[in-house]
C-alpha cells in the first residue's frame, strides 16, 4: 500500500484561515478584557468597604480599626496583582492608568487617621470613580462583535441584544448601583458613630437614598427582562430580587435613625447590613462576567460552524 507522505491541509480557504487568525487574538483579548474587569471589581469592593470602615473608625467606633489594617495588606496585593496582569494583557490598562490609581490609593492609606472625615470621604469616592471608569471603559471595547462577516444573517456573536445587556448590567449597572449603596454605607456610618450629623451630611445622604430608589428601580426592570433569556444563567437573579426587601429596610433605617430627629442607629450594624447588599451586588457583577466568557466561548464555536462557502 502506497502511503501518502502529504501533509494534511484542512479544506479552508486561506482568507479563512487569516480570519481565525484575527478572531483568535480578538477572543483571547476579550478574555483578559473581562478577567481584569472581575480584578478591578475585587479592588473596588475593597476601597468601597475601607472606605466605610475608615469612617466609621473616624467616627470614634474602635472597632473596625482592626480590619482596616488586614484590608491595606490585601489592597497593596490587589494592586501588585493588576499591574501583572495587566501587563501581559498587552496594556489593556495603561500605564498612566495604573499610576494613577496606584497614587490615588497611597493617598488614601498614608496617614488617614490625620485627615478630616470628609477628605477621607472624597479621596475613597475619587478612587472609586476611576475604578468605575475602567470597568465601563473595558466594557465598551467589549460591545463589537467577535467577528464582523459582510453578510450581517451570519455574523457573531450569536443573540447580539442579550449580550449587550448582559455586559451594561456587568460594567455600569450594577457597579453605579452598589457604589451608591457604598456611599450610603461611608456617611451613615460615620454619623451613626460619632452622633454628629451636619446639613452637609444630611443633603449627601438624602441625595444618595433618593438615587439609589430611581436607579434600583430601573435595576429591578432591567433584572425582569434578563431573567427571561433562556440562555441567561444567573444564580444570583433570585437573591437580587429578594435582596431589594433588605436594601429597602437599610434605606428606611438611614432616614428614620439618622436622618430623623435623633440618631439611634448602631455603626456596625449599619455598616454590615450595607455590606452585605453591596457584596451580593458586586458578587453579581463577577457572575455577570462569566457568563460573558461563557458566551465567548460559544460564539468561537458558532463560527467554526459556519458555511463557509459563502464567504
Amino acid at each position: 500500500m502506497k502511503m501518502h507522505n502529504q501533509s494534511f491541509n484542512a479544506p479552508l480557504r486561506h482568507t479563512s484561515q487569516e480570519i481565525f487568525t484575527g478572531v483568535c487574538g480578538n477572543y483571547l483579548q476579550r478574555l483578559d478584557a473581562l478577567s481584569l474587569i472581575q480584578q478591578l471589581v475585587q479592588i473596588l469592593k475593597a476601597v468601597q468597604r475601607h472606605r466605610g470602615m475608615s469612617m466609621g473608625a473616624l467616627g470614634g467606633s474602635p472597632s473596625f480599626k482592626e480590619e482596616i489594617y488586614q484590608l491595606q495588606s490585601q489592597l497593596e496585593r490587589h494592586f501588585q496583582m493588576l499591574e501583572v496582569f495587566s501587563q501581559r494583557s498587552g496594556r489593556l490598562i495603561s500605564s498612566l492608568q495604573q499610576e494613577n490609581l496606584l497614587s490615588a490609593w497611597v493617598t488614601i492609606s498614608q496617614d488617614w487617621q490625620d485627615d478630616s472625615v470628609i477628605l477621607n470621604y472624597e479621596l475613597h469616592c475619587h478612587l472609586v470613580e476611576q475604578l468605575l471608569t475602567l470597568i465601563s471603559g473595558l466594557g465598551k471595547q467589549l460591545e463589537t462583535p467577535l467577528y464582523i462577516a459582510d453578510d450581517e444573517d451570519t455574523s457573531l456573536p450569536s443573540q447580539r441584544f442579550n449580550y449587550l445587556e448582559m455586559l451594561h448590567f456587568s460594567t455600569r449597572l450594577m457597579p453605579e448601583v452598589a457604589e451608591q449603596i457604598g456611599r450610603i454605607r461611608a456617611l451613615a456610618t460615620y454619623v451613626s458613630a460619632s452622633h454628629l450629623c451636619d446639613q452637609d451630611f444630611r443633603t449627601k445622604l438624602g441625595y444618595l437614598i433618593q438615587c439609589t430608589r430611581v436607579n434600583n428601580e430601573k435595576l429591578r426592570h432591567h433584572i425582569k427582562r434578563v431573567e427571561n433569556k433562556p440562555d441567561v444563567e444567573l444564580v444570583l437573579l433570585g437573591h437580587l430580587k429578594s435582596y431589594e426587601v433588605k436594601l429597602a429596610f437599610l434605606l428606611s433605617m438611614v432616614e428614620n435613625d439618622i436622618l430623623g430627629d435623633k440618631i439611634q442607629a448602631d455603626s456596625r450594624r449599619i455598616f454590615d447590613l450595607a455590606s452585605d447588599i453591596i457584596d451580593l451586588y458586586l458578587r453579581a457583577v463577577i457572575e455577570g462576567t462569566q457568563v460573558l466568557q461563557k458566551w465567548q466561548e460559544t460564539d468561537m464555536q458558532l463560527l467554526i460552524q459556519r458555511d463557509w462557502k459563502k464567504t
